[in-house]
């Protein structure tokens, strides 16, 4: 009985494995609404990975704005010149399930009382901030090394 039991489990670890690795990557193209604060300024060059969270508007798409959560040991995920909410920024990345986020709440400027749980507003969308939004589908990016 225990025999089978450890078979199933290893193949069905094979066959959730196997649909991962198959799916393929999205390629969002959009420009930074807002951004984690916390995540944004509390990098460390340590061993332990660092995030940093933005929200983009995708133009055209059915979904219109969407969660991007970077990982990697850097201190720089994205480069700055994408914060200010101008530029379109690019990324591959796998939808993630586990860190859609309902009712998201944006601020226009960052305060001890308001930083914690908020998206701070990019310039480019402080004039003009997204509306309520009900649900961010949440998307897990690609780490790329940067070529020089």
């Amino acid at each position: 009985m225990l025999r089978s039991r450890k078979t199933l489990l290893v193949a069905l670890a094979l066959v959730a494995f196997g649909q991962v690795s198959s799916a393929k990557p999205s390629k969002l193209t959009g420009k930074i609404v807002a951004y984690d604060v916390m995540r944004h300024a509390a990098k460390d060059a340590t061993f332990q990975q660092n995030q940093e969270v933005i929200v983009l508007e995708i133009a055209g798409a059915k979904q219109k704005y969407l969660k991007v959560v970077f990982s990697s040991y850097g201190t720089t995920q994205i480069e700055q010149k994408y914060f200010e909410g101008t530029l379109p920024l690019e990324v591959e990345a796998f939808r993630d399930k586990s860190c859609d986020e309902s009712a998201p709440r944006f601020v226009t400027q960052a305060s001890p009382e308001h930083i914690t749980g908020m998206y701070l507003l990019t310039d480019g969308f402080k004039d003009h901030p997204p509306a309520r939004i009900k649900t961010l589908d949440c998307y897990d990016a690609i780490y790329r090394k940067k070529k020089n």
